[in-house]
Parts: structure tokens; C-alpha cells; sequence
């Protein structure tokens, strides 16, 4: 009569599992559950940025661009060295970010980390030239996190639930 269907999978799941496979090319291969990817439709969620200056604060600079170019949130202009500064942006959920953080000079030795809702997702030290992640914060306990890479591809992401990780999701 009727096709099967997987008992844990509903239209949220498959609406997950959409978002994900387009963003990441065809073809989702492997997530734990589906479940921990779906994202609510409610849409703001307050990120904190924290950035740890080197010796040299001038010459650290950062921002957060949605996929589609436009600039979200920045920072630098830093005058204290070996001090830490941390911005609270709100952005939006179930949508792609990347992260790009630089040092003028190419030492950049500071340290960085993003979070939401007191989870770490994203951290980094000694980033030398360049840096930048790949993200998305699906809702209050789930961000997808591509690997660290100057130039993040269409590889592979990492779910994360809560501080764990839980599954990838492969093109």
C-alpha cells in the first residue's frame, strides 16, 4: 500500500537533512540522528565573539559574513595587548556564517573563541596570517561546524549538540 518510512524521520528531519545536503553539496551520507540538526524557525540567537589579543592588538582584525557576502559584525582596532575583548552579536538561526579572523603581519599568536548559549563551538589559537570557519547555529544546542581551514570547502561539517560532538555530515 504505502512506502515505508523510517520511524524517527518526519518533515523537520527531512527539512534538516535538505538544508544540510544543499550546503554542502549532493548527497548527505552520515548524520547520528537527524534529529539534532533541525533547526526551530525562530530565528535570533545571541553569540558571543571572544578575542585575545598577541603583543601586537593593531593589527588583529575580524568579522562574521553571512553567505551571501554582506558583513554581519566585525572587529578590531584593538589597543591593548594580551587583553581580551568579547562582543555579543545577535544573528540569525539556520543560516550559514564564516568566521574570518587576520593579522596584518602574519603572526597572529592571540586566541579566539565563538559561543552561544555558554557553549564553545568554535576556538583557535595562534592563527597566524588568516583563519576562518564555516558555521551555522541551527538552535540553542546544536551549531554545524566545518573543519579549520584557510578556505573552508564543501567537505565535511561536524554536528554539534550541546558541547558534544555528535555526527558528520559528508557531500
Amino acid at each position: 500500500c504505502c512506502p515505508r518510512t523510517h520511524p524517527n524521520l518526519t518533515m523537520k528531519s527531512v527539512l534538516a537533512l535538505m538544508m544540510i545536503s544543499s550546503a554542502f553539496g549532493k548527497g548527505l551520507k552520515a548524520l547520528r540522528t537527524v534529529e539534532d540538526a533541525v533547526a526551530t524557525s525562530d530565528s535570533c540567537l545571541s553569540l558571543n565573539i571572544d578575542i585575545l589579543t598577541d603583543n601586537y592588538p593593531e593589527q588583529t582584525n575580524w568579522f562574521i559574513s553571512a553567505k551571501d557576502g554582506n558583513v554581519v559584525v566585525s572587529g578590531g582596532g584593538y589597543t591593548e595587548s594580551t587583553t581580551r575583548y568579547v562582543k555579543h552579536q545577535c544573528i540569525e538561526a539556520e543560516r550559514f556564517y564564516t568566521f574570518h579572523i587576520s593579522d596584518t603581519d602574519g603572526d597572529g599568536s592571540g586566541s579566539y573563541q565563538l559561543s552561544f548559549g555558554g557553549k564553545t563551538f568554535i576556538e583557535g589559537k595562534g592563527f597566524n596570517s588568516s583563519m576562518q570557519h564555516k558555521f551555522m547555529l541551527v538552535d540553542m544546542d546544536t551549531a554545524i561546524v566545518t573543519p579549520k581551514r584557510k578556505y573552508a570547502d564543501k567537505g565535511n561539517a561536524n554536528v554539534v549538540s550541546g558541547s558534544n560532538l555528535v555526527g558528520k555530515a559528508t557531500a
